[in-house]
């Protein structure tokens, strides 16, 4: 089987995607669309080497797949296996995420830009009520009901676009642009659609570029309706940007998300990121933004930053530029989750086990001496951990108190480790997990 993979706002392909018998898949380039300099697919698949084989390809292609219903109706209406990456983006693959589209071959470019008055179609309140209970109660998105523009993860969420009148899909026949995500957390999680704003407004306060979704209750339901920065909206018309995660500009299948499941050469790590930033538009910046991230993610008790929950735009079609950052969720807050770290700072893999010496060691990666590193805690960490005092302040009146308590905890914490002289104000206890305590 074959596919045509085309990056919308190019009239030539991209290249080709095929699968043997054996399920082992290939990508090459259309050497036409390598003559006119159409932009790469992935850091991980420059255009320069113009041919991929399993390992690369699968990657990069497999990270663009739905983990959800949809998937799964696929897979058992149409007989396939799971590792049949070509087979499922057959069905799956009309519109992924950011600006790629797999076809069959010959097939015409689908993907056109979408006309905010004409091309959707408004969902009644009762349509967005059924959508939002089956996703928070596990079940499968009712039969009439299709996502139009599949979003990878585990999560369940759904593309839709947003307009005055309310939420809209794209009409029968149209391939246009949703706007929004509709992400809705299982009924005994509901607060964490509040969390999630709550630490996108925080990661905004300190003066971080972040994409900030908005907490919502739909028919009893909390949800969050998130805005996609891969698209971006002119005089009333839907355009597409490229964008893809790290994961898939590191070449690592979704697998490898965490460094604790990597190994040598295949590994979500410092050095490894740093390499990646070296490859953006301006890696100076793109460097700074991320240590700045970090110390952030950090503060607020979030070690879920794994290799897909950080991401890469290309607005310009040339060099991508960091993505906004997304999926702030303070996760040591979930006694059901692990909180060793996506990646190590230093030679620590849990938050509690972070020293100052860990912190100089993971600045080193990126290139930072001893003191370029105390300058940028100076210059960067010590206003944010202020800015961050001052903009907690509110969470309480939130009913978000516990949220507040832990970022008082991970906050004397980490100036503690780095010898600060800040004054850090007075919250109430808040407990070390279950897993935090094993962990010490």
């Amino acid at each position: 089987m074959g596919l045509v993979v085309r990056m919308d706002g190019f009239a030539l392909p991209a290249g080709y995607l095929a699968s043997d018998a054996n399920h082992a898949i290939s990508f090459a380039y259309d050497d036409r669309y390598v003559a006119a300099g159409g932009p790469p697919l992935s850091l991980s698949m420059p255009v320069e080497q113009v041919d991929f084989g399993d390992v690369a390809t699968r990657a990069f292609f497999d990270n663009l797949l739905p983990e959800n219903d949809q998937m799964q109706r696929v897979m058992d209406r149409e007989g396939l296996a799971r590792d049949d990456i070509v087979g499922l983006l057959s069905h799956l693959g009309a519109d992924c995420s950011g600006a790629i589209s797999c076809l069959p071959v010959g097939a015409d470019p689908i993907k056109v830009p979408g006309v905010l008055a004409e091309d959707y179609e408004l969902l009644s309140p009762e349509a967005v009520a059924a959508i939002v209970h089956s996703l928070a109660e596990k079940q499968r998105l009712p039969d009439a009901v299709r996502d139009p523009s599949p979003v990878a993860g585990v999560q369940r969420k759904i593309a839709l676009t947003h307009t005055a009148q309310g939420f809209a899909t794209p009409k029968a026949g149209k391939k246009v642009p949703t706007t929004h995500i509709l992400k809705v957390p299982e009924t005994r999680l509901g607060r964490d659609a509040r969390l999630e704003e709550a630490a996108a407004h925080l990661a905004q306060s300190v003066g971080l570029e972040v994409s900030v979704p908005k907490a919502l209750v739909i028919d009893g339901v909390e949800v969050l309706l998130i805005e996609r920065f891969d698209r971006v909206v002119r005089d009333g018309v839907v355009y597409r940007l490229h964008q893809e995660d790290f994961a898939q500009a590191l070449g690592l299948p979704a697998t490898l998300k965490y460094q604790r499941n990597g190994g040598a050469g295949r590994v979500f790590d410092s050095a490894a990121i740093a390499t990646l930033l070296k490859q953006t538009t301006a890696p100076a910046l793109a460097r700074e933004a991320f240590l700045s991230a970090t110390i952030f993610n950090l503060l607020i008790g979030n070690t879920d930053n794994h290799a897909k929950n950080h991401g890469l735009i290309y607005r310009h079609g040339g060099a991508p530029s960091l993505a906004p950052l997304y999926d702030l969720l303070p996760s040591r807050m979930n006694l059901d989750f692990n909180d060793q770290l996506a990646f190590n700072i230093g030679g620590a893999d849990h938050p509690d086990k972070i020293t100052a010496n860990d912190l100089l060691a993971f600045f080193a990666t990126f290139g930072f001496s001893r003191g370029a590193a105390l300058r940028f805690i100076d210059r960067v960490a010590v206003p944010m951990i202020t800015a961050l005092e001052r903009a907690s302040l509110d969470l309480p009146r939130q009913r978000l108190k516990d949220f507040d308590d832990l970022i008082g905890r991970e906050t004397e914490q980490l100036v503690e480790t780095l010898g600060l002289n800040l004054k850090i104000r007075e919250r109430d206890y808040y407990p070390k997990t279950r897993h935090a305590l094993a962990a010490s």
